[in-house]
């Protein structure tokens, strides 16, 4: 049933990259600042205020390597170094400071006279958002430029999407020779920043957590609502291309972001020689010369072989891993690793049969995910390299041992779900809400299980109006009375359920939009 609907593994992967997915050049990094690699690590403040038009703009050199320089100019975001020209790339809505590094001295004036006048042509481009900021310069020599870009109030107040081009060509060196038309330029999608919000569990209650000023995708990784991973893509465009991300952890009793200069993922693929960080995420061992933040949750994990998935516990005490060999494609090890031991404490060798799953989108090589509720975690593989049929397998903690595992989920459809705590109720978005092996509704939408409950919470769009601006309503489905009912409505289409407390009482939603706004009451 509900064929038309089904959801495939490789899809559902790929959808949050997409939302904000970079399409563009390959990544040809310049000579880094003396500076660079040190900031890539520390914890820096959420918020930061940047400066107006109207205050004092504080310039310090950056340390640069200029004489190894291949391009005759680079425009790096002072915010976030690792993105520099040639790029489209996402930058937030308040000011933004750019460094310009010349390969040699400039003629300071032909400069500024350059980016202006290549920022106004831009303004006529039909059909997009382009716009003409304001600029200030501040020269620290002949080869080093700061400039501050400040959009206008009257459009970041209500516009989600805008754009501008620094691009110097056609300036003039000190002797004499113009840049040509192919200088490397920075494209600016300027885009609202998300926000998380705690929003009470019956609907009535709104407060703002966070203040990112720059837009990233956003996962909460405890209930507790402290750790969030934060990812953004280095670049943009309007494909479904998927670029490399830029990673950080963000701490909400701190308010601070931490920026990883490695990728983080909460599940796991790579060489058996990798970091767990029991906050709820995974990265390779860095290479050597590459630092990352030193955490009290990180511990190092060695075994024989390649991992081909690898996730934690519901406890997060231990590891589920899959592994083979590198090039192994099917019937792999099952391992349960003890954390705080850092042994393995169980290999079944073989017990993972079929073949590796990959993406439908783009062929890639998929990792393989264990999702576990403290009493049995489930897996799944395909029948054949040719066939989306999956095998369906779980992992019983009190035998140890692997059996089939048959959800109510057509085998050519992933069998992804969320469960209530005591596993008594399933959401599978390719079935709907089941209670064991007994239907109870079709499928409602993307959404949780309030923790403790048998309540489903999620959204769904608003019929709207030509013209009129699409919005979403928060339902709660009990499942227990098969009642469902009206949370709030008017909630703005960019918003996302991404957590509950553990207590039931909140929810968490990511919204580019203002909830603060009191909510529509109940019916």
């Amino acid at each position: 049933m509900f064929s038309s609907r089904f959801f495939r593994t490789g899809t559902l992967l790929c959808l949050t990259s997409v939302l904000i997915a970079g399409c563009g050049f390959g990544d040809s990094r310049p000579p880094a600042a003396a500076s660079e690699s040190a900031s890539s690590v520390e914890s820096i403040p959420a918020v930061s205020t940047p400066p107006s038009d109207e205050e004092e703009w504080k310039v310090e050199e950056l340390p640069y390597a200029y004489s190894t320089m291949q391009q005759n100019v680079v425009i790096q975001l002072n915010g976030e170094p690792s993105l520099h020209s040639p790029i489209r790339t996402i930058v937030g809505i308040d000011a933004q400071a750019y460094t310009l590094f010349f390969r040699e001295p400039m003629e300071r004036a032909s400069v500024e006279k350059a980016i202006r006048n290549h920022i106004k042509p831009e303004l006529i481009r039909e059909g997009l958002d382009y716009l003409e900021p304001a600029l200030q310069f501040h020269w620290v020599h002949d080869q080093q430029l700061h400039v501050l870009v400040s959009l206008p109030a009257e459009k970041t107040s209500v516009s989600d999407w805008m754009e501008y081009r620094l691009h110097v060509a056609g300036a003039t060196t000190v002797k004499g020779t113009s840049l040509p038309e192919d200088s490397p330029d920075f494209y600016a999608v300027a885009l609202r920043p998300g926000q998380v919000w705690k929003v009470a569990a019956d609907g009535k209650e709104r407060e703002k957590l966070t203040d990112f000023t720059t837009y990233y995708v956003t996962e909460m990784l405890d209930a507790e609502a402290r750790f969030f991973l934060l990812s953004r893509n280095q670049r943009y465009c309007e494909c479904d291309a998927i670029y490399p991300k830029l990673f950080s952890v963000y701490d909400s009793n701190t308010d601070t972001i931490t920026r990883y200069p490695v990728d983080l993922a909460k599940h796991y693929r790579g060489e058996g020689n990798f970091i767990a960080d029991r906050r709820g995420f995974f990265y390779a061992k860095p290479d050597d010369g590459v630092t990352v933040p030193e955490s009290e949750f990180a511990t190092g994990v060695r075994v024989d072989g390649y991992v081909h998935g690898a996730s934690f516990s519901l406890d997060r005490t231990r590891l589920l891993m899959a592994v083979g060999g590198a090039e192994q494609k099917k019937d792999l090890d099952l391992i349960v690793y003890d954390l705080e031991a850092g042994i393995e404490e169980r290999r079944l060798p073989g017990v993972i049969r079929g073949t590796i799953p990959t993406s439908e989108m783009d062929g890639s090589i998929l990792t393989i995910s264990f999702a576990d509720d403290g009493r049995q975690a489930t897996f799944f593989m395909r029948k054949n390299e040719q066939e989306l049929i999956e095998l369906r397998y779980r992992y019983d903690w009190k035998t140890g041992t692997v059996s089939d595992w048959n959800p109510p989920v057509p085998a050519d459809a992933w069998s992804g779900y969320t469960q209530t705590d005591d596993g008594m109720y399933q959401m599978y978005p390719n079935a709907g809400i089941f209670k064991g092996s007994e239907a109870v509704l079709e499928f409602l939408g993307d959404g949780l299980w309030i923790p403790g409950s048998h309540q489903f919470v999620y959204t769904q769009y608003e019929d709207s109006s030509e013209g009129q601006v699409d919005t979403q309503s928060l339902y709660m489905f009990d499942a227990d009375r098969k009642q469902e009912r009206v949370l709030s409505t008017g909630l703005p289409a960019s918003s996302f359920l991404i957590g509950a407390s553990k207590d039931g009482n909140w929810l968490y939603l990511y919204s580019s939009r203002d909830l603060a706004s009191p909510p529509t009451p109940a019916p």
